[in-house]
């Protein structure tokens, strides 16, 4: 036997109430959404992609060309300073290795010559000429290690080979590894970022935004996320448009969050300089009654009709004033027309 719904309807229609059990909503198709909040007047959704800022970063290059031989970290992965990210055959690499060898021992030597003759100098048996020559000598033999020293430490690679023409590349710093090698044997060009490590607080999403609102976009506005949470602050906005996109781009630095990984994309919103609270409900879930925009919210026993008032409409949501509905409020986005007719006093079965 069908059992039918009692509507409960209080003296003023909006203020309704329709009870209804989970097994009925079940069967009837209605769904609910929580709602979502917002700055007022927020500009969106736009895509935006995350990718690491040069700030705080450092990459690395070669000035010769290398081969990948072994990879232990992947881009994205985080990094402790010292730990192994890869290793690499370079043949220019070792001949650094082998000339830096040879000039610390020329060196060691130069220095043991240097104090003798500063010695001997000091006792009258050579002038101050012939001692500073041996000084100079030490002097130009440590500029020549240190400019290949700078080599290996601009490169990233331990200063010994590991094996013949192989030489272990560590991380020098903590962060996360925002670029890497994919593959062993992958090829790495001279002058070419081959690694780059950036701090884990320097993502960023890196925004198109349509040449029509370039100029509603301000540095330091909020930017949002499609929940509603605030993300991060615009830093950047072009003031030109990419050709092969038709777009600008407008920078935001993000607030630290673990589930955003460099190269993904996702919807932001970006505030206006009004700091009122908006509420995003799904358009699905706005319909008209007497006259009114309502929206119904699901209640321990049911839903309730709940006017609104639209503020924006956007390509999924409506945003609206919070009077009546919170971050906790859930609405029925799929199953209105059954809702609306037990509020006109259809029933339903």
């Amino acid at each position: 036997m069908k059992k039918s719904l009692l509507i409960l309807l209080s003296a003023t229609a909006l203020m309704a109430q329709i009870t209804m059990s989970e097994a009925q909503m079940k069967k009837m198709g209605i769904t609910v959404e929580q709602v979502r909040m917002i700055k007022s007047e927020a500009m969106g959704p736009f895509i935006g992609t995350f990718d690491y800022s040069d700030k705080g970063s450092r990459s690395y290059t070669l000035s010769g060309e290398a081969t990948v031989a072994e990879l232990m970290k992947q881009t994205g992965d985080t990094v402790k300073k010292g730990e192994v990210i890869c290793t690499i055959a370079s043949s220019e690499l070792l001949s650094s290795s082998y000339e830096l060898s040879d000039l610390r021992n020329r060196l060691k030597l130069a220095q043991e010559y240097a104090q003798k003759d500063q010695a001997l100098y000091k006792d009258g048996v050579i002038s101050l000429r012939e001692s500073q020559k041996s000084g100079i000598e030490v002097l130009s033999l440590k500029s020549k290690v240190s400019e290949i020293e700078n080599r290996f430490i601009f490169s990233g690679a331990d200063i010994q080979p590991k094996n013949g023409m192989m030489f272990t590349i560590r991380a020098r710093q903590n962060g996360i590894l925002a670029h890497a090698p994919l593959k062993a044997g992958e090829k790495i060009d001279p002058f070419v970022p081959y690694l780059k490590i950036a701090s884990a607080n320097a993502l960023s999403a890196f925004i198109k935004i349509p040449p029509k609102m370039i100029g509603s976009i301000r540095k330091g506005a909020l930017v949002m996320d499609k929940t509603g949470a605030e993300a991060g602050k615009i830093t950047a906005v072009s003031s030109s448009v990419d050709v092969m996109n038709n777009s600008a781009t407008a920078i935001a630095v993000l607030n630290v969050n673990s589930n955003n990984r460099a190269g993904t994309s996702d919807e932001f919103y970006i505030a206006s300089t009004q700091t009122d609270k908006w509420i995003l409900i799904p358009r699905s879930a706005v319909t008209k009654y007497k006259k009114n925009d309502i929206c119904f919210v699901q209640t321990p026993t049911g839903f309730k009709p709940q006017t609104i008032q639209i503020q924006k409409i956007y390509k999924n949501y409506i945003a609206v004033k919070p009077e009546g509905l919170d971050t906790t409020t859930k609405v029925a986005s799929d199953g209105i027309i059954t809702l609306k007719g037990a509020l006109s006093g259809l029933g339903f079965e």
